[in-house]
């Protein structure tokens, strides 16, 4: 049953990639037209006559400063274009989940990219020309912007990631409730999205039943789930399990239990309020920039440990028989296997020997396994393990996109065999070096379930910054040895 679950999620990765690649595509042609239209913009008003244009303002006084301003050559209409793409990044510009306040963040970046680089100048002579010089650039460039932004994503509806489009929707509920909001749509005149009506047992036979919803969501390449009608607790941890790994958001229609709470949050789509449960995981730019800290991190900590890592190989070398390199399947993303790289910490028939050391498991009723005082430790095993040197290879797997730096650590197929349906969201992500559960006490954490709520909640509140924050924090966890073994 487990492996059937497994290929259902290993399967859910085509819709992440589906949804990766539209907002791939959409946040890079809307780059791709910034590009065009600064330069545009930038090469015709360097053509203007500005010093009929702007009269009394130091034009012709102040020509390197109108040079500086506005690029006269390729080179320097590059670098200005550049600056300007930066500072429309920095101030988060292209934001499609806070498209109300894009006008205002386009405007602080072209007003930080024209001004920043002359600041020097525009206080040293004729400051107020120079200023409405600046503030003409500005609105020029801000207005085109703005036109351009509209045309684009009227123009790249059909690729639009915030976009809640009928024929990517797919509705969920009991046959009853689905059938009656259909009736009333085709009543209505409007278009009836892709529907999937629940019967009362569903998810009984769960690998049959998730299969179903798999299928209907990859009939109509679903990002959005509505649910409508009141679903059992199990019907509904199914469909958020389903929807959270093919990167879908959630939302349900209103009712009365949300009435007082302020979360979910309500939103209004099409004149109707909907509650919003559930985002995706990781998804589009955040993938993006997690991958890049993993590259950057990975082969930065590969060149400054590399020296450590000769010695710890020598020393493992030479006091055991066996490999320096300990390799062992693990379950990744998705679940896909692969080989997990460690320096050898116990004897070479370390595996055969753990059905006769079940019973000293120190997470006794749970799928881990893990003994305080190892018997098959080499002598220079223990320290390894309390300080954590063996996983230094795993920078290795993280490098070519197995692991990330930071993530739920990766677990055997002999623990997957034994995870309950909600376990399962440890694949959301690639498993990580270090995660929310080493930092928060490691091994002294024995209970199962709240490992999982911790690397839940991980996920679900993924920022750069929490990545950041949970690397510095292992450190001290490394440092102090507290609950490794």
């Amino acid at each position: 049953m487990h492996l059937a679950r497994l290929e259902l999620r290993h399967r859910a990765l085509a819709f992440q990639r589906r949804r990766f690649w539209r907002e791939v595509s959409y946040g890079g042609v809307l780059l791709l037209a910034d590009v065009l239209t600064l330069s545009a913009v930038f090469v015709f008003l360097a053509m203007l006559p500005l010093e009929s244009i702007l009269p009394g303002s130091g034009v012709r006084e102040g020509e390197s400063f109108v040079r500086g301003l506005l690029p006269q050559t390729p080179v320097a209409l590059i670098r200005r274009v550049t600056s300007l793409l930066f500072c429309l990044m920095v101030t988060r510009s292209y934001d499609y989940t806070q498209r109300p306040q894009l006008p205002t963040r386009i405007a602080a970046a072209l007003l930080l990219g024209l001004v920043l680089p002359r600041w020097q100048e525009v206080w040293t002579a004729q400051t107020a020309g120079r200023w409405l010089l600046i503030g003409g650039v500005l609105a020029v460039t801000w207005g085109v912007m703005l036109l351009q932004r509209r045309t684009m994503t009227e123009m790249l509806r059909a690729i639009d990631p915030r976009r809640l489009e009928s024929a990517r929707t797919l509705i969920v509920g009991p046959a009853d409730d689905v059938q009656r909001l259909a009736r009333e749509r085709e009543e209505g005149g409007g278009v009836v999205p892709p529907m999937f009506p629940l019967s009362e047992t569903w998810p009984v036979g769960t690998q049959e039943s998730m299969r179903g919803l798999y299928d209907a969501m990859a009939e109509s390449a679903t990002d959005t789930i509505v649910l409508v009608g009141a679903l059992t607790d199990s019907a509904l941890q199914a469909v958020m399990i389903a929807a959270s790994s093919a990167g879908a958001s959630v939302y349900a229609t209103r009712r009365e239990a949300f009435r007082e709470l302020n979360e979910p949050s309500f939103v209004l789509r099409r004149a109707e309020a909907l509650a919003l449960l559930s985002r995706p995981a990781l998804v589009g730019s955040q993938l993006v920039m997690k991958r890049a800290l993993d590259v950057v991190g990975s082969f930065a900590g590969l060149i400054a440990v590399s020296p450590l890592m000769l010695l710890v190989a020598v020393a493992v070398r030479a006091t055991s028989k066996g490999p320096v390199f300990f390799r062992q399947t693990r379950v990744g993303l998705g679940g896909d296997p692969f080989q997990m790289i460690k320096f050898r910490t116990m004897v070479h028939d370390a595996e055969q020997q753990q059905q006769s050391l079940e019973q000293a498991n120190v997470y006794s009723g749970t799928p881990l396994f893990k003994l305080a005082r190892d018997p098959r430790l080499t002598p220079i095993g223990m320290f390894l393990r309390r300080s954590s040197l063996d996983e230094l290879p795993q920078l290795f797997n993280v490098l070519i996109g197995e692991m990330s730096l930071v993530g739920p650590r990766p677990a055997v197929p002999a623990e997957v065999a034994k995870y309950k349906q909600h376990h399962f969201v440890r694949f959301e992500v690639l498993p990580g070096m270090t995660g929310p559960w080493q930092v928060s006490g490691r091994n002294a954490i024995r209970d199962f379930e709240d490992v999982v709520r911790l690397d839940a909640s991980y996920i679900r509140g993924w920022t750069v910054w929490k990545d950041l924050a949970i690397l510095v924090r292992t450190i001290p966890a490394v440092l102090s040895m507290k609950g490794a073994y």
